[in-house]
Order: C-alpha cells, then structure tokens, then sequence
C-alpha cells in the first residue's frame, strides 16, 4: 500500500486501484492523487525547477530542466526504506534501459523520516539498491509540496517541452508505465521535439569488499550466518568468525542448486533449523532453503513472482509471496516476516502450509485479534515463551504477538508518523525506523536503523535505554554467546560485535580463507 504524508492513513485501494496507472493528461495531478483517497493541492501544469543548492547523487553536476529539455522525463518521488518505493526500483532501472536516451528517470529523496533526508543515508540507499539514475535529495520536501504529492511513491510524466503528461499514485507496473512513456516518445518523436541532450551521468562507485550491504545475521551451535543482501549471496561463517562457504553465485536469479551455482536477490532474514538455514529471499518473493550436510539451495515456499494476497494460503510452493523480510522458528513453524504485505505469515515445516497468519493487510499499527490487527512493513523478529516480537520499521515500534492466544499487542511505539531518538518509559521510548530485534535473558536488543543506534528494552522493568551509537544503517542483530550481540551494520559493509558487559563495539573479524570473488565447490 502507498503511503500519504499528511492524511495517512488512507483507505486501502483495491488490488485493481493499487495496479491501475492513474493515467490522467495535462495538469490532472490532482486527479491522479484522487486514487489514494487523500485530498491534494492543485497541481501546476509545467515542470518545476528544482531547488538550488540541494545534493544530487549519481551525476557530476546539478540537473536542470533545460538540461532535461527534449526528452521525456520521469519523476520519481520516493522515501528510503519504504517497501513500495523499493519493490520499484528494478522497474525503472529497466524503464531507463529500455528506452535509452529518450527517458530520464529522476529520483527525488522526499523523506518521510529525519534521517532519510541526511546524504550519508541517502548515499547508503543508493549504493546499497545498485541505483544508477540522477537522484535529489530534497530534504525540504520543495518539490513535493510545490507538485502537491501526498503519497509515495508517486511518479510525473513530463513530455519533452516541459509539460506534466501524467501522474501516477503508488506501486505501478512496468507494462503500464511503458505504455505511457511509449506513447508519449511516440507523440515527441512525430512532433520533433525529442531531441535529448546527454546527461552528466556519474554513478557512485561502492567500496567493494568482502561483504556489500549485509541485511541479517543468524547463528547456531556451530554456525555464523550473513546475509551479504548486497551481493545476492549468502554467507556461512564458524563461531570464531572464519569463512567456511559462500552460498550464491553474487548474479541476482532465481536458482537452486548447489551453492556455487543457486542464485538468490536480495536475501534477507535467516533461521537455523536441524541441518538446514532457512532464507528470505526478498526479492525473489521466496523461502529458500539451504542443506548444511550438501550446501545445496532449495524453494521453501514461494513462486518467485511478488503478489497481493492478504488472504494467502495453500502448499507453500504454490503461493506468491510479497518481499519476505525476516524469519524466527519456533518449532515446527516458521514464522515469517512479509513486510509488503503488512502481515505476519506461518509456514507449518510438517505439513508445508503457508498463510497469513496477522495483519489485515493495512498498513497501520492496531492492536487486538490477530486477524483485525495492522502491521507496517515487519521486518524483524525475536521469540520467547510463546511470545512473538516484530520490529515494524514504518511505525517505528516493535510489536508482542501471543502466538496462543492470537493477540497483538504494541510494546514501543506510537503511530506511522511518530519517531525519534528518546530513551526512558515504553510510553516515552521513541525509535526510528527499527528493522532487527534479538532476544536475551529478558531483554530485547533492537537494531535502531534509521538512529543509526542499537538500543535495549528491559522487559521486567518496562523501559528502553542505548547501548550504541554512531553505526551506520544497522538491521539485523543475533545473540552470539551471554556476552556478544553481532550486528549486521548494512551502509557500513561489515558486522559489529557488541559487549553486553562493557558496551564496547568493535568489527567481527571474518577471516577469509578463500577470495571473497571465488565460490564453494
């Protein structure tokens, strides 16, 4: 579901609404944004320049719009971290590809949260998603407010000379945007004003080393496990921090296999089971597995094709899923994080039966019954005695589910538009998009992401305090021994080690025995 800044949280369109383009003509902004039920400003007719003095990404130097003057552009208003900005990412990096120099996609950074305005996270984002087009960060929300936005992502077509063609509100598919901008290449190239001009383009270059945006990490008696997102692989590791396999060929696919052959996009969340290593692989919309006796990849559950389907159930294999996040075992169940869907899905490990199991679907952060509940984009979780925790990144809280009694519950958090960096009572806590939860002797330990912090919340005495700060994106935390916390600290490329004791944080070595570009046999 798309997001609106100023009258979230608005109704839940339909699955026809959610796909359909919005594609109105001339300056029909206002209309366009009709579809998310939310009011709008009138929109102008004409491009609006862009801010002086604002940071751009990815080109050499500033973009104007007579830069931009014949040639059809896409404007894309986005904010980092959120899971629909993000499931279209790889359709405009196929959009620009396809239609070369006659489109320019710009991206626009309108941050819903405070750090998503700051251009080390911006940066971050960027590198971490292998994005290549133009991106501004507007840290004012200037355009945003001048076009009259109110959701992200929404997309404006622009034609050649300047005028606004059309609006597009929410999660759109690549067919649709096709037609449009065919349509619209077609109409310049007839008329003669498609004459584009070449752009500075300049992509930031990632600091490569052994690990590139490492989501999660996950252990077990014997094993360390990474999840090296950036690099689509996945690494397993001893309890002493030395390279045993690298899982995934590091090219984005959809393979089983064995491990130097399978591919993976984007993995996510982990979960050790006896002999295997559960993953969420987010961007194949699957559960993979991995065999530690063979190291061979198999499907869990997933089609490899993102749907919507809050009401989704039957033979794991046979269900699409949508961007799975995070993973927590808990007997013969897998619990599995479906962060766009807004939902908390069960995967019974005898039977193979996969369901929603929480969450409406909406995006939003009620309480009660399971099935009324909302959830924002759960991205991480923790268990114990019964009780199921969810870091819901969107809402900035972390969320109690009482698997036997099918409740749902709020422990930190306010609402979709509350955050900060506060410590103190679970009323007067305030996190900032928190993606990675670990549980220890009463204690939940959270991967503060967008506080850049790993935070504590003592569950006897009810309050919340920070152990660390200064990290860079952290998302995902496993408890190592009584006395480390691993980090997965994703726009710095490493994993932290954090000493529960003295609070001291420092780099896990990862001894690498074999090249971090040479794969298992």
């Amino acid at each position: 579901m798309f997001k609106s800044r100023r009258f979230y949280p608005c109704a839940r369109p339909s699955t026809d609404d959610r796909h359909r383009a919005g594609f109105l003509a001339g300056a029909a902004l206002l209309a366009a944004l009709a579809l998310s039920a939310c009011q709008a400003e009138p929109a102008p007719e004409r491009a609006l320049p862009f801010p002086k003095g604002e940071r751009w990404f990815n080109v050499s130097r500033p973009i104007t719009q007579k830069l931009l003057k014949g040639r059809v552009t896409l404007l894309d208003f986005f904010t980092p971290g959120c899971i629909n900005c993000m499931h279209m990412i790889p359709i405009l990096t196929a959009l620009a590809h396809h239609f070369g120099p006659d489109l320019a996609v710009i991206s626009i950074d309108s941050p819903k949260f405070t750090a998503s305005a700051t251009p080390n996270d911006l940066r971050s984002f960027i590198l971490d998603f292998h994005i290549q087009e133009p991106v501004l960060d507007d840290p004012r929300l200037t355009l945003w407010n001048g076009y009259g936005i109110e959701a992200w992502p929404t997309f404006i077509l622009v034609n050649p000379k300047g005028d606004l063609v059309s609006a597009f509100v929410g999660e759109t598919s690549y067919r649709r945007l096709d037609a449009a901008i065919t349509q619209v290449v077609a109409q310049a190239r007839r008329n003669g004003t498609l004459v584009p001009r070449p752009l500075p383009i300049d992509p930031l270059a990632p600091a490569r080393g052994l690990l590139f945006a490492p989501g999660k990490v996950a252990v077990s008696g014997n094993w360390v496990a990474v999840s090296d997102s950036g690099d689509n692989r996945i690494l397993l590791l001893s309890r002493t921090g030395k390279l045993m396999k690298i899982i995934g060929s590091k090219h984005p696919g959809f393979r089983d296999g064995p491990g130097r052959q399978a591919e993976f996009n984007d993995p996510q969340g982990l979960a050790f089971g006896p002999d295997v290593l559960y993953v969420a692989d987010a961007g194949n919309n699957a559960i993979r597995v991995i065999h530690l006796h063979s190291f061979r990849v198999t499907t869990l559950a997933g089609t490899g094709h993102r749907a919507y389907d809050v009401d989704g159930a039957g033979p794991a294999t046979s269900v699409p899923l949508n961007s799975p996040w995070a993973l927590q075992k808990v007997g013969n169940v897998l619990w599995i994080a479906m962060a766009g869907e807004h939902q908390i899905w069960k995967l019974d490990l005898k039977t193979g039966w996969i369901a929603a199991w929480a969450g409406t679907g909406a995006e939003g952060i009620g309480t009660g019954a399971r099935l009324t509940a909302t959830f924002a984009q759960p991205s991480g979780l923790a268990d114990h005695a019964g009780l199921l925790y969810d870091a819901d990144p969107e809402s900035s809280s972390i969320r109690i589910l009482h698997l036997k009694r099918g409740l749902v519950q709020n422990l930190v958090g306010q609402g979709l538009f509350s955050w900060g960096f506060r410590n103190g009572s679970l009323a007067h806590a305030r996190l900032q998009h928190d993606q990675g939860l670990a549980y220890l002797h009463h204690t939940l330990y959270v991967a503060d992401t967008f506080n850049n912090a790993i935070r504590k919340v003592d569950l006897r005495s009810g309050r919340v305090s920070t152990l660390a700060t200064g990290l860079d994106l952290p998302s995902g935390l496993a408890v190592l021994n009584p006395d480390t916390l691993l980090i997965a600290d994703t726009g710095a490329n490493r994993i932290l080690a954090l000493n529960l004791r003295t609070d001291h944080v420092g780099t896990w070595a990862i001894e690498a025995p074999i090249s971090p570009r040479t794969h298992p046999h």
